[in-house]
């Protein structure tokens, strides 16, 4: 049996790197732009944060059928779901099911706000409608929270703009970590710095 030995090309020896000579690549793959076919791929790639078509394809579905599209060929719904699951740059599996679901509950939410602006409507009829929308708006505010603490691992970051430093006061300069809540032993609150 002959085993074969494996290498990992150098980057200036790819196609298209930096440092890589004219010269050196073939003259196939010099010429060769991408497809239509494979940019559209690799934007449905990144809209759904996966390479397996069979989920982002189901993905894509319940995006449409959420925005109010229909199995058939829709291209609204399907080029507006599909744009806006994209903008939110899902990163992984778990922030595009998030994706999804919001363009989901942020579509159903315009649907009834857009049916409260009917005109002829009773009191009662539009103050339904107002109230789903103000309850899907809601659910999409927590859906965006949960997707900020998602993306920052839960850390909370605080930013100083302005530091007043009167006479007789001293300053820190540079980066500071917050002690744990647990004091040691020793610890006596401020006293001890």
């Amino acid at each position: 049996m002959k085993k074969l030995k494996t290498t990992r090309p150098q980057a200036s020896a790819l196609p298209g790197a930096r440092g890589a000579s004219q010269s050196d690549r073939p003259a196939a793959e010099s010429s060769e732009k991408p497809t239509k076919a494979d940019l559209g791929l690799t934007r449905w790639h990144q809209a759904f944060a996966t390479t397996d078509t069979d989920l982002g394809a189901y993905l894509r579905l319940q995006a449409m059928l959420a925005a109010g599209g229909k199995p058939a060929k829709d291209n609204l719904a399907n080029n507006y779901s599909f744009a806006a699951v994209h903008s939110l740059g899902a990163r992984d599996g778990l922030e595009a099911l998030l994706a999804v679901q919001m363009v989901g509950v942020h579509s159903l939410a315009m649907k009834f706000l857009a049916i409260a602006a009917v005109e002829g409507q009773t009191t009662a009829a539009i103050e339904l409608s107002t109230n789903r929308a103000d309850r899907l708006l809601r659910t999409f505010a927590m859906q965006v929270e949960a997707l900020k603490k998602y993306r920052s691992k839960g850390e909370q970051h605080c930013t100083v703009e302005h530091v007043h430093v009167h006479s007789g006061g001293q300053a820190v300069v540079g980066a500071v970590t917050a002690r744990s809540r647990d004091r040691g032993v020793g610890d006596k609150g401020n006293g001890d710095q």
